[in-house]
């Protein structure tokens, strides 16, 4: 009801509607609408209750009641209560909408009026399908249960209703997503995707959510900025003040290296949505690439204060306190708040003891590593490949080669499944590096950044410009190193001299006065 209800008032430009994501956060809250309306920053609530119930005849019915109060003073603007059977859910949702936008004496355009009415379904049970679907969508963070779930709700949707347009956009951006996040990365999973959206289109042309879920499309699958951003012009006209459409263009503008537009998309995100843990943590990363590292602490501080169980706003201040000062201390003390699994904590923890010089404790840190592979968005590679790295820091040169042979098979086995895949092409590239195959170790290193380019991504496509460095600091040719790693010294990135300093990839630069000198060129005043 609340999500429907939202979504519905969003549609209208005069009104500035809080997400569900923050409103939610009230459900069981002591506080008085007064103190919720200072933290949300509006001028008036709407509150209800939803009662359901079977009679004696079989019949699903309904109560809902709804009341419209004016924070500043506690004032009761609008009540009423709706006693109706299941199958009217749908027009509460609108009555209730239409009652609020008049009350607050707000004109709608017809196109408003028209949003204010729509009824997504006639079957409940696709409905019940898809609210489930929508539940797992949107848990934080993505999850390959949580969205393998959206996948089965979505599809179970459509099947009972093949015209039910919220259902495909479901399922669209559910595959769009496992294939932006590499898990799969087939042509049989954009063809999923691609049918979805059309069919969404093919219902609802002019939907500002068909046009938001195409955008997401063009954004996960092809990394279109141009024609994800037209997408979304098209939503933000239907939908004027979503936060999940000005998020959704914030992180195209990511793709776009345009950071001031993502910071100042993220905070009026923000605004829209001021309990979303989601949103500052997002305008974290974007202050942590800009550096100012300072600010994207105190973003970190106020998602970790909405969401203290996630593991993101940790993680990132860690690796804040890493480029800014090289803060060791204060990075593991943010690591060590993580209490929840998390697939990118052993990698945190492998860097964090390798810069300090722990190589067993960095040894050790893999041990809870489940299966051989890390893989996460900006690596996949054998835990052997890691651990080769920490027995090279140890002199160990005998048991460092033997991981690098055992890594090297892993991963040519595994290259001709991920051709397309730049973690793989960039974890074999250091491979053949360290086994003494330079050309072939250049050639896979080259092909990352071709398949990943900063044109194309301005965040993702760091970590491959990293690795190409690293395997020619390895191969001897360390004037291309040094050039790659100047290069991102003189774009938004989360290079930074600390990091360098502190770093042992760059071990064997140490004494060239050309590394030395772009150290001393880049340092903060």
């Amino acid at each position: 009801m609340a999500e429907e209800i939202s979504s519905r008032l969003a549609s209208v430009k005069r009104l500035s509607v809080i997400s569900r994501t923050s409103a939610s956060q009230y459900a069981h809250t002591t506080k008085t609408v007064e103190q919720i309306g200072e933290e949300l920053g509006v001028e008036y609530a709407l509150e209800g209750t939803v009662r359901w119930a079977r009679t004696p005849e079989g019949s699903d019915r309904v109560r809902v009641t709804a009341q419209l109060i004016r924070v500043t003073d506690d004032t009761n603007v609008w009540a009423d209560t709706y006693d109706r059977v299941i199958d009217d859910i749908f027009d509460i949702q609108s009555e209730i909408a239409r009652q609020v936008v008049m009350q607050l004496g707000t004109k709608i355009l017809e196109r408003e009026r028209t949003a204010l009415a729509e009824k997504p379904t006639d079957n409940m049970e696709a409905y019940h399908a898809y609210l489930q679907a929508r539940y797992n969508a949107t848990r934080p963070h993505f999850s390959l249960d949580n969205w393998q779930r959206v996948v089965e709700c979505a599809e179970q949707a459509v099947q009972l209703d093949p015209t039910f347009t919220l259902a495909y956009i479901e399922l669209a951006k559910a595959h769009s997503k496992f294939y932006f996040f590499w898990y799969d990365h087939t042509e049989e999973r954009t063809a999923r995707a691609k049918r979805a959206i059309r069919r969404a289109t093919d219902l609802s042309p002019d939907s500002p959510q068909v046009h938001l879920a195409t955008g997401l499309y063009y954004l996960w699958v092809y990394r279109d900025a141009v024609k994800a951003l037209q997408e979304l012009d098209s939503a933000e006209k239907g939908l004027p003040n979503s936060s999940a459409v000005i998020e959704a263009k914030a992180a195209v503008f990511e793709l776009q290296g345009r950071w001031d537009d993502v910071v100042e998309a993220y905070e009026r995100a923000f605004v829209l949505s001021p309990l979303d843990a989601s949103l500052p943590m997002a305008l974290a990363h974007a202050l942590w690439l800009t550096r100012r590292y300072e600010d994207a602490i105190t973003a970190c501080d106020e998602a970790i204060a909405l969401a203290p169980d996630d593991a993101w706003p940790y993680l990132t201040k860690a690796f804040a306190y890493w480029c800014w000062n090289g803060d060791t201390k204060r990075a593991k003390a943010a690591l060590a708040s993580i209490h929840i699994a998390h697939v990118w904590t052993p990698w945190a923890w492998y860097w964090a003891e390798l810069y300090e010089k722990k190589y067993q404790d960095a040894l050790e840190r893999l041990d809870v590593v489940l299966g051989d592979w890390i893989c996460i968005k900006i690596c996949a590679r054998p835990l052997t490949l890691f651990r080769g790295f920490a027995y090279e820091l140890m002199n160990e040169s005998e048991k460092a080669q033997a991981q690098y042979e055992s890594a090297q098979k892993m991963l040519e086995k595994e290259i001709t499944k991920h051709a397309d895949d730049p973690r793989y092409h960039s974890s074999l590239g250091i491979v053949y590096a360290n086994r003494g195959l330079k050309e072939q170790a250049v050639k896979h290193g080259r092909q990352a950044v071709k398949l990943l380019p900063l044109s194309k991504d301005a965040f993702y496509g760091i970590p491959y410009v990293l690795d190409l460095a690293f395997i020619y600091a390895i191969i001897g040719e360390q004037e291309k190193a040094i050039e790659q790693l100047e290069y991102l010294l003189s774009i938004p990135s989360w290079a930074s001299v600390p990091y360098y300093e502190m770093d042992p990839r760059w071990n064997r630069l140490r004494n060239n006065p050309a590394f030395q000198e772009m150290l001393k060129k880049y340092a903060a005043p």
